[in-house]
């Protein structure tokens, strides 16, 4: 009896492992999962159909830097291998969670900076789009001990990293 279950206990054992290790495995994302053929990518200026101003400039911005530090593509300026290029579409700053000063008062704690984009992913060497849809980046922060600057740069940094993960990190 004991040989029977200690043979149950190793196939589990082993088959946990075998899924572990395919199925959970570390998952990064580098140049090496885009079409090989796709080199350079040029990053047009987002357009901003929000009403905060700038917002499509740092998001440019950050697009930019996380592109570089990630080593994914190489920028030009124009005519790269692929395009990514948006539309900001919104912007919004709204109370997140309330806290009771006492019982006759209600503060807010935090609030949530919410920017919302089109976004595409261009194959110019095959002229296709590789990637095209709507991605929110969102930033929380403290009302108390942080301005709305903060939440917007989380907001930001998130709405890139989305952006990325939909469109050239998905390959």
């Amino acid at each position: 009896m004991k040989s029977k279950g200690f043979m149950k206990a190793i196939i589990i054992f082993i088959t946990c492992g075998i899924t572990i290790l395919t199925g959970c495995g570390v998952y990064t994302f580098n140049g090496s999962t885009l079409p090989s053929y796709l080199k350079t990518v040029d990053i047009p200026l987002f357009e901003n159909q929000s009403l905060q101003p700038n917002i499509a400039e740092e998001v440019t911005k950050e697009l930019n830097r996380q592109v570089l530090s990630g080593n994914l593509l190489r920028i030009v300026s124009t005519d790269g291998d692929a395009t990514v290029s948006g539309t900001i579409t919104s912007y919004s700053n709204d109370p997140y969670t309330f806290g009771a000063a006492d019982t006759r008062q209600i503060d807010v704690e935090s609030y949530i900076v919410k920017i919302g984009a089109d976004v595409q992913f261009f194959d110019n060497k095959n002229n296709t789009a590789l990637y095209k849809g709507v991605v929110t980046g969102e930033g929380i922060y403290n009302f108390k001990t942080e301005t709305e600057t903060i939440g917007r740069q989380r907001a930001e940094k998130d709405l890139v990293q989305r952006i990325l993960q939909s469109s050239v990190q998905s390959w």
